[in-house]
């Protein structure tokens, strides 16, 4: 196995050699890298036990149990079945008689409701060969045999069951898991989670754009202290850009928490004192020259990666968030 992931699963597993496992660890004791993986691949595994453990464990709602119990048929019950396949016998078993059923008798449960009403039915002639009432009479039909190995069946259908909600219950999750414990920072990195750091810095922005008096931390007075400051909290050095050839004025800045990592975020307004955001947070990996637009509920963003960086222009609709982007990646 070349693949890094599948070697690590398989130690984990127990699905590897002697030598091979050997290897692997001598491996990880001179990379501290593969080390963590192998530790959060393990992690990840009794997360994954855990929770099809408890879902396991857990009693089926009431409603799918009724839903089960009216839509399966004698044999798949959750009471002891009694026998009714007869192709279930083994084969060479000696047959068995069929259950005896007894016939009702007069001022049996049923009959005395119907107070001995006449509810004899006409008769109806035979069509294609099949007897009036569509089967043949019961002293006519031929008793199925039934084999000592049908006589005691217990169901495994709700168990089943359990099983495959188990498993779809848990399936998005350590899909979830498996991206954060081999490939950490990339949620944040693309911004194209379900709800991602993206996500919340446009919470951010529907706040912090109503405000006016108190729009910012601290102000733009204070540039070099803001490049200091967040440069140090974020892990990213960057310089303030000055934006007002694309009709936005720096105002100041805040100190945000988006993805589990600070974010810097640099606020400007435009004329008609509309607001746009600069934010960034730490990455891991190498820059490029892609602007990518998006829209969140009315707040749009332009992102681009700098080496080290994820970086989005922030706005509202019909401002060309696209040029100040890059304009802005220009100067950080």
């Amino acid at each position: 196995m070349d693949d890094r992931f599948d070697r690590i699963s398989a130690y984990l597993d127990g699905a590897l050699g002697a030598e091979e496992a050997a290897a692997l660890e001598a491996e990880a004791a001179r990379d501290p890298e593969l080390a963590a993986e192998i530790e959060a691949a393990g992690a990840l595994d009794g997360e994954i036990g855990a929770a099809f453990d408890s879902l396991l464990e857990a009693p089926l709602p009431a409603a799918l149990m009724s839903a089960v119990s009216a839509t399966t048929t004698p044999g798949t019950r959750m009471e002891s079945a009694r026998p009714t396949v007869a192709g279930a016998a083994e084969t060479g078993a000696d047959p068995v008689e069929a259950p005896q059923v007894a016939e009702a008798e007069p001022g049996a449960p049923g009959q005395q409701a119907l107070g001995g009403a006449d509810l004899t039915l006409t008769e109806a002639p035979a069509v294609g060969g099949i007897p009036p009432g569509g089967a043949a009479p019961r002293e006519d039909s031929i008793p199925p045999a039934f084999g000592a190995a049908n006589l005691d069946r217990r169901p495994i259908f709700s168990a089943s069951i359990a099983a495959i909600l188990a498993l779809l219950m848990v399936g998005a999750g350590a899909g979830a898991l498996m991206t954060r414990a081999f490939a950490p920072g990339e949620e944040l990195a693309d911004g194209h989670a379900t709800r991602g750091w993206m996500d919340e810095i446009a919470d951010y922005h529907r706040v912090y754009a109503r405000q006016v008096a108190h729009l910012v931390e601290v102000p733009a007075s204070e540039q070099a202290h803001i490049e200091a400051w967040l440069g140090k909290e974020t892990g990213v050095a960057f310089k303030v850009p000055d934006l007002s050839a694309s009709g936005f004025a720096f105002q100041g800045a805040r100190l945000l928490v988006a993805g589990g990592k600070p974010v810097a975020q640099l606020l400007y307004t435009d004329a008609g004192g509309q607001v746009m955001a600069l934010c960034v947070l730490a990455r891991e990996g190498e820059g490029s020259e892609e602007f990518t637009p998006r829209s969140f509920d009315g707040v749009e963003m332009v992102r681009w990666l700098a080496p080290g960086a994820a970086w989005v222009a922030v706005g509202e609709p019909g401002m060309d968030l696209e040029a100040v982007a890059r304009e802005a990646a220009l100067e950080v």
